[in-house]
């Protein structure tokens, strides 16, 4: 009789453990949005003697080149010794997300199809260095970034060089995830981009690698270009929230719009899209000590709202929902 009666114990258990409860077995007390950073791609470090001409292979299969001497202090000095390039890549929508690394136009806030993002910074001990304008022979000064071509889902015909400025200034904070057009040498406005064909499989760019640190090769969303536009809400539950963010994935396009908070609602947040389109809206929350994910997929119409429903998980399990994105 006792053992019968651990036996149904037992299965008492499994019962309440079935995936269905999955928000209950976890128990996922104590996850914060730093595990779910965790999960994101990762900085690269490579060191180098600046006095050498350098050939970077990273482990996304990018390639970064620069000159010997080609480098900065601070206070403009030209860098000797060792130093050390810090990168990171990021190629895929859940990496996007992971990163917290949307792919939308500054101002506009038009989505961007991305064939790659990078950060790309050089320092030397506590002091950050920047490439020189010229070298001491009066050679022009560029990084050279070559980056594999993504697979399906982006026209290679119109992709254009985007940056976004190290820091930005308190004015442009609601902007600050945006991207600018990166313009050519000596050209100050948006009709001079840099342009980015692709040859043998790799895009590649010449960078004046200044106070700039992020670099994103993108094209607009030219299939919604002339469609009409408007904002698509998502309504989020838990006005308590630490940290909410919210996204849209547009379906089988290599991008991710981030939507902002709405000011007459705590729980209403809204993005800008095209009408018409497909798309997946992902949602992460930080509350009461939990991290909770949902998503919902919809077409973009006049006056839709998402209302994705949020389970608490752990950072783990949505790390891995989110690669299925």
């Amino acid at each position: 009789m006792k053992h019968f009666a651990i036996l149904c114990l037992g299965l008492a258990l499994l019962a309440a453990c079935r995936k269905d409860d999955i928000i209950v077995c976890e128990n996922p007390v104590g996850a914060s949005f730093a595990d779910l950073k965790a999960a994101a791609p990762a900085v690269q470090t490579f060191a180098f003697d600046l006095g050498q001409a350098q050939s970077i292979r990273t482990s996304g299969g990018a390639k970064v080149a620069f000159g010997a001497s080609a480098y900065l202090l601070p206070n403009g000095s030209v860098a000797t010794g060792q130093t050390r390039l810090r990168l990171r890549e990021i190629y895929t929508v859940p990496d996007m997300i992971l990163a917290n690394m949307p792919t939308t136009a500054a101002y506009s806030r038009q989505v961007l199809i991305s064939g790659g993002k990078f950060d790309i910074q050089v320092w030397q001990g506590t002091a950050r260095l920047r490439l020189a304008a010229v070298s001491a022979t009066g050679m022009v000064q560029r990084l050279i970034l070559t980056s594999p071509v993504p697979p399906a889902g982006l026209n290679t015909t119109r992709i254009l060089l985007w940056k976004q400025p190290a820091n930005a200034s308190a004015g442009t904070a609601r902007d600050s995830s945006g991207w600018l057009l990166a313009t050519t040498p000596g050209s100050t406005t948006p009709s001079n981009p840099i342009r980015m064909p692709a040859t043998a499989g790799y895009y590649t760019a010449a960078i004046a690698l200044d106070s700039i640190s992020k670099w994103n090769i993108d094209q607009l969303w030219h299939i919604y270009q002339n469609s009409p536009i408007g904002p698509i809400g998502v309504e989020v539950p838990g006005t308590t929230a630490t940290v909410t963010r919210v996204f849209f994935r547009p379906v089988g396009f290599n991008g991710v719009a981030r939507a902002n908070l709405s000011y007459a609602s705590a729980t209403h947040w809204y993005c800008y899209l095209p009408y018409g389109a497909d798309m997946v809206v992902v949602v992460l929350q930080e509350r009461d000590g939990r991290l909770y994910y949902g998503t919902q997929r919809l077409t973009t119409a006049t006056n839709a709202v998402a209302p994705p429903t949020l389970e608490a998980l752990s950072a783990a399990e949505i790390a891995r929902r989110i690669r299925l994105l």
